[in-house]
């Protein structure tokens, strides 16, 4: 029997087999809860937790009225900042739902090109659902710079996160009659984004001053701080726990909109079956310095993977997964960066390309195979003869990485 599962947000498609002895196997499920009738709790995956934080961010009540942000492409990660935003210039800010498949069949029929990424469609699913909300404004700026993070030779953001709501203008007829803002903004020079942002405003809400935005601006930068800094606090959490439990670490490496349930279709929840804790690039990067790269360094995310790569290199109990949404033309740089990286560090690497299709069988297969890799070298290294430990030098312990 083919059922379609409720128990959370994965929405598994499961196949139960039933057999004469009354006994049954159930497959195709993400999560223990279909077999066991107990859900992962989270405690051990980042991305369950960044999806906690970000929906804890909801509207309160604004004397200025109601915006919407679209929960799409950059916006899972600065979300924390244009809340806070708008929240002090006296803005009820909501923005959208986590996806789902019925979000992205209602938002495409306004895609231009099959060929881009998936995330970058399930803006127009965003912006159908805001436009249903009856706001006063829907906020989704383009953004050609990412916040400087000093791991780079630049801090570019992909051509698609940055320009995607140029897109969506031009395509979404539902975005008709309602006030869009996608001017072009940049927080990573922040007395410049005062300036700029309070011309922009000035256009559609005529009262704001430029000291609100100034004081809006010092909310926004103050919240993004304390956002990434619990992720990073969570994520150290996390590899103590799971060392402390002998527990792998898989650093599930992508962008920021790969947190997205729509968009991984549960590859988080499926690493945590496997009794391996789940971290996030942004959680781990930070503990690393710009290092040389064989391509051309100059977006923030992918510096992120590198630094990301060359962490779990220094760590025996941590290896790396990259996830790819096909229709990405800079993982084509990337993949062939990261793994270098890791085989470098003798370390295995294994690329999950997605995209909308569901079907995770050859993904399970290669989860299974890694796993079942890692194994056979920890028992082939423990069964190699030790060789005399040299006199250790002092060095400074690292959060998340222990002092050898």
């Amino acid at each position: 029997q083919s059922v379609r599962c409720g128990g959370c947000t994965n929405h598994c498609q499961l196949t139960v087999n039933r057999f004469a002895d009354g006994s049954r196997l159930v497959s195709g499920n993400r999560c223990e809860k279909p077999v066991t009738g107990k859900a992962d709790a989270g405690g051990r995956n980042l991305y369950e937790i960044k999806r906690r934080l970000l929906a804890a961010y909801e509207p309160r009540p604004g004397a200025r009225g109601s915006i919407g942000i679209p929960m799409c492409l950059n916006l899972y990660e600065l979300l924390p900042f244009w809340h806070a935003f708008f929240t002090r210039l006296g803005f009820a800010v909501y923005h959208g739902p986590f996806s789902s498949r019925q979000l992205y069949l209602d938002g495409q029929g306004t895609i231009p090109s099959d060929t881009v990424c998936f995330p970058a469609k399930l803006a127009h699913g965003q912006v159908k659902a805001l436009t249903g909300m009856a706001l006063d404004a829907i906020f989704y700026p383009c953004m050609t710079y990412n916040l400087d993070e000093g791991l780079s030779d630049n801090h570019y953001n992909c051509p698609v996160v940055a320009y995607y709501p140029e897109v969506l203008a031009g395509n979404c007829p539902e975005l008709a009659g309602v006030r869009f803002i996608f001017d072009y903004v940049g927080i990573h020079r922040p007395a410049d984004f005062v300036h700029k942002m309070a011309a922009i405003l000035k256009k559609h809400f005529a009262d704001i001053t430029k000291k609100e935005v100034q004081a809006a601006a010092d909310a926004g930068y103050a919240e993004y701080k304390r956002h990434m800094d619990t992720l990073r606090a969570e994520g150290a959490r996390i590899i103590r726990e799971a060392r402390a439990e002998g527990r792998r670490i898989i650093v599930l490496a992508g962008r920021p909109y790969h947190i997205d349930p729509e968009v991984n279709h549960g590859i988080d929840t499926l690493i945590t079956r496997y009794g391996a804790a789940v971290i996030t690039e942004d959680s781990v990067a930070a503990y690393e310095q710009k290092q040389p790269t064989s391509v051309l360094n100059q977006w923030t995310y992918h510096a992120r993977l590198y630094a990301a790569a060359r962490w779990c290199c220094a760590q025996p109990d941590a290896d790396l997964v990259q996830l790819v949404s096909f229709g990405c033309g800079v993982d084509a740089i990337t993949t062939d960066e990261t793994r270098e990286i890791l085989q470098r560090g003798g370390k295995l690497y294994t690329q999950l390309k997605i995209d909308e299709i569901t079907n995770l069988g050859a993904v399970n297969i290669r989860l299974r195979s890694l796993f079942a890799a890692l194994d056979e070298k920890q028992r082939a290294a423990a069964a190699e003869p030790r060789q005399p430990a040299s006199t250790p030098r002092p060095a400074e312990t690292r959060p998340g990485q222990e002092r050898t």
